[in-house]
């Protein structure tokens, strides 16, 4: 299991590996669109891990967060 939530103490929110890979690799839209919560918050993840591991510059994660959580949010997320 995943989790996609690492700092709720109280309510994480987990999945399997299998259900992250597919939300991660989903494209219709565009990467940073989503159709789900749980969709959104893989790809946020799957952003901050690599960030993390240092497989992305500052410049190129701050730009691709962004755009995720600013599609999210016009959408109604």
């Amino acid at each position: 299991m995943i989790n996609l939530t690492p700092h709720a103490l109280e309510h994480p929110i987990e999945i399997s590996e299998t259900d992250y890979d597919r939300l991660v690799k989903k494209t219709g839209g565009g990467w940073s669109h989503s159709e789900s919560h749980l969709e959104f918050l893989s790809k946020l993840h799957y952003l901050r891990e690599g960030f993390h591991a240092g497989k992305i510059e500052d410049k190129a994660f701050l730009e691709l967060e962004e755009k995720l959580i600013t599609s999210w949010w016009n959408q109604g997320g």
